[in-house]
């Protein structure tokens, strides 16, 4: 099944479940699968890259509307606590959708979501090229997080976890200070788990031209680190982080310094 496919038929089923919503009802995975053309089990790979927007971009679980045999999501479905299926439905239902445009767009010009990640990662330099393609803040956000899974085989760079929901995309250069090109340059990134994400962001650690890891208290002068901490805290202090394979992938010494300023490291 082709990644075009899925972009394209992502396009065809959002009308179809804000329409839903507006009717404050369900639709089946049979239901949507006939709606656009393909067979019931495939629509879980639909529905992933609908989820993954609205998870982006903190609207309602737009994709909890699409019900099994028992009247709930499938297993696929992470996007709202299940213990309050009501809620999330209401949720759902009270959202003025028509004030959503649909985000999958680009694929009416032939650009798949797989080969505008292949884009970011094959030509970083280019990266601004598919921020214009794309109009959804969401779905370039999305993108660029698939974009940094590949150029870090998966890892973490700090830690090498590799569960998959505990990584996230986080930028050098935060993006409400980044050029169009910069918010979407792999090498403008790190893939982090949410623990060193928050604490990247915060300026409670970083990193160096020569990719060692700083934290900002080494020595715990400010506070006493408990023994679960330090090895995620101090004890990152002076290590080096997990590069990507390729050079182009790397973050850029410019990117860094520009964190520095930002965040007032000195180092």
């Amino acid at each position: 099944m082709s990644d075009i496919n899925q972009a394209e038929r992502a396009f065809q089923a959002w009308p179809i479940l804000t329409a839903t919503a507006k009717k404050k009802e369900t639709i089946t995975y049979l239901q949507l699968g006939n709606a656009i053309g393909i067979h019931h089990r495939a629509v879980r790979f639909v529905l992933g890259l609908i989820q993954d927007y609205c998870l982006e971009e903190k609207l309602p679980p737009l994709t909890i509307l699409v019900v099994n045999g028992s009247g709930h999501p499938g297993t696929g479905f992470i996007a709202y606590d299940l213990n309050h299926f009501d809620q999330g439905l209401a949720d759902v239902w009270s959202k003025d959708w028509k004030s959503v445009e649909n985000p999958f767009d680009f694929s009416l010009s032939g650009n798949s979501y797989e080969s505008l990640i292949k884009e970011l990662t094959t030509s970083p330099d280019e990266s601004e090229a598919v921020y214009v393609k794309v109009k959804s803040r969401g779905i370039k956000q999305s993108m660029f997080r698939s974009a940094l899974l590949n150029a870090y085989s998966h890892k973490c760079a700090f830690t090498n976890i590799s569960i998959l929901d505990a990584l996230e995309a986080c930028h050098i250069v935060p993006w409400a200070q980044s050029t169009p090109q910069q918010r979407l340059d792999v090498r403008n990134g790190l893939l982090l788990n949410s623990l060193h994400h928050r604490l990247f962001d915060g300026g409670y650690i970083t990193i160096s031209n020569d990719y060692k890891i700083h934290y900002f208290d080494p020595k715990s002068k400010e506070r006493e680190h408990t023994a679960f901490e330090r090895p995620f805290t101090t004890g990152l202090h002076g290590t080096l982080m997990t590069v990507p394979r390729l050079l182009k992938h790397r973050p850029l010494p410019e990117y860094i310094e520009r964190h520095h300023q930002i965040e007032e490291w000195e180092i």
